[in-house]
């Protein structure tokens, strides 16, 4: 059997359309929302008791159904990447009911949601390569169709398209390195391959098995020069997608890629810390830079996310816990920062109708609440105290000097003041005087969708005054990697 978390979502996963259908025999599709919130909220309350049960040690599942054998295991990294998915995801489900009221088919929308969930959960509760890869494709499938879901605008039917062919490829490519892992090994364990490869010479194979799952992992972490699908996907997609798709989607590919490496290429770090250590300086350049040029609100945010993956993968190039704590813990916040921001921007083109930074002068002044907590994650995403983007960029900064690469802690600290540039851009934007008549016709955003973006903004300032507690979970989290690492 698998843990009641996925039960749970699966469970919600199939049942949605059939709520969505009675909702709108009811001629209420909003009760759509609320069950498949619901779901996404038991689902969330039963990972406390698989907490309970990590903090004794590592967790087993195992279900063979016919040829097919997938297994689970579950540790505190497990757990804790699961919160933020599932913590996301109904945030996401909450602000939707409000902002794709009139839109059709909410029924697969929220099933598609739910999966989506379902996948990312998977993913971080897989114990071996294979059951990885089948959680990995109902991510990527869920997600491809909700980037498409408005598909009666171009816009959206290209982007998914696009969407689409690149992570087809990227799986493809993941999956023949995986072959070529277990052609060399035997197994797709993550423990069996730890054992396999912990003292294993390094061969031809080996490097073009590292480099394919660099690459496969590289596209949905949109590393550069993977990343050219992620802008035109999240700034297509509905709002609430989007701050899934760069909340939690593409760091589903770094914790893959942190998975992988500290099992399957134990004997080649040295090479893998090199290609990284140079993808993630190009990947947090570029994803600083291209912001500038940005005029559409979410694409200057999509471009955002590429730079934080970069701060991400320097704590993974560094390789030690404080260096793996600092990215675990950035994947938290990155998620809190750039799900409220996208929320928030979804907030505001949802009452003008237009992404264009140009046409939204003042509108600040008539969604104060809105704009504040949009300025608060912005001001977190540039890693300015006391917020929690400063907490995690701390720690990989340390991490990175301590391991004797001060060179990425330096390029992490000069790409956050270059972000401060578009950041500080928008917010000024939010404030200045207004000189639109359609501006002054705008009122705050709905309730129900300010509800999720303001507990996410108390979240944002809690964790950057006081984040030891986190910071516990995060090291806890990151030393699970390590045990595999040394064979144990």
């Amino acid at each position: 059997m698998f843990p009641l978390t996925l039960n749970l979502l699966f469970i919600f996963t199939l049942s949605t359309p059939i709520a969505g259908w009675a909702a709108l025999r009811m001629n209420r599709q909003s009760l759509c929302g609320v069950y498949a919130s619901v779901g996404l909220a038991a689902s969330g309350i039963s990972l406390y008791y698989l907490f309970s049960q990590v903090s004794f040690g590592v967790v087993s599942y195992s279900l063979s159904v016919g040829l097919f054998s997938a297994n689970l295991r579950i540790d505190m990294l497990s757990v804790f990447m699961a919160t933020i998915f599932i913590g996301l995801g109904l945030a996401a489900a909450v602000y939707s009911i409000r902002y794709m009221e009139k839109d059709t088919g909410l029924p697969l929308y929220y099933s598609l949601l739910v999966a989506m969930v379902s996948g990312m959960v998977g993913v971080v509760f897989s114990g071996d390569l294979f059951t990885l890869f089948v959680f990995w494709e109902l991510m990527s499938i869920s997600s491809y169709v909700l980037v498409g879901f408005r598909k009666e605008k171009w816009e959206a039917v290209e982007a998914s398209l696009k969407y689409l062919v690149m992570s087809a490829a990227g799986s493809a490519t993941t999956l023949l390195g995986m072959s070529l892992l277990y052609g060399m090994s035997g197994t797709l364990d993550f423990q069996g391959l730890a054992l396999a490869f912990n003292q294993a010479q390094p061969n031809a194979w080996l490097y073009v098995s590292l480099l394919l799952i660099i690459a496969g992992f590289g596209v949905k972490a949109a590393i550069v020069p993977l990343h050219t699908w992620l802008p035109d996907a999240h700034s297509a997609a509905p709002s609430p997608i989007s701050a899934l798709l760069a909340g939690v989607v593409i760091e589903t590919g770094v914790y893959a890629l942190c998975r992988t490496f500290f099992t399957a290429f134990l004997s080649i770090q040295i090479q893998w810390f090199s290609i990284l250590a140079i993808l993630s300086l190009i990947t947090m350049v570029v994803g600083n830079l291209m912001p500038l040029l940005q005029n559409d609100i979410k694409r200057l945010l999509a471009y955002s996310s590429i730079g934080h993956i970069g701060y991400m993968l320097v704590g993974l190039v560094v390789g030690t816990q404080l260096g793996l704590t600092g990215t675990v813990l950035h994947i938290f916040n990155h998620a809190l920062m750039k799900g409220a921001a996208f929320l928030c921007a979804g907030a505001i083109i949802y009452r003008i109708g237009t992404r264009q930074l140009d046409d939204m002068a003042g509108i600040g002044r008539k969604m104060p609440i809105t704009a504040t907590v949009f300025a608060v994650s912005l001001f977190a995403l540039i890693g300015m105290p006391p917020l929690n983007g400063f907490v995690s960029e701390l720690i990989i900064i340390t991490g990175s000097f301590q391991a004797n690469m001060a060179w990425l802690g330096i390029a992490v600290v000069l790409n956050s003041v270059l972000s401060a540039a578009y950041y500080l851009r928008t917010i000024r934007t939010l404030i200045l005087p207004i000189k639109s008549e359609k501006i002054e016709r705008v009122k705050e955003a709905p309730v129900i969708m300010l509800i999720p973006i303001c507990i996410m903004a108390g979240l944002i300032i809690l964790f950057g005054i006081w984040p030891d507690p986190l910071i516990s979970i995060a090291q806890q989290s990151a030393a699970g990697l390590f045990p595999w690492w040394s064979g144990g």
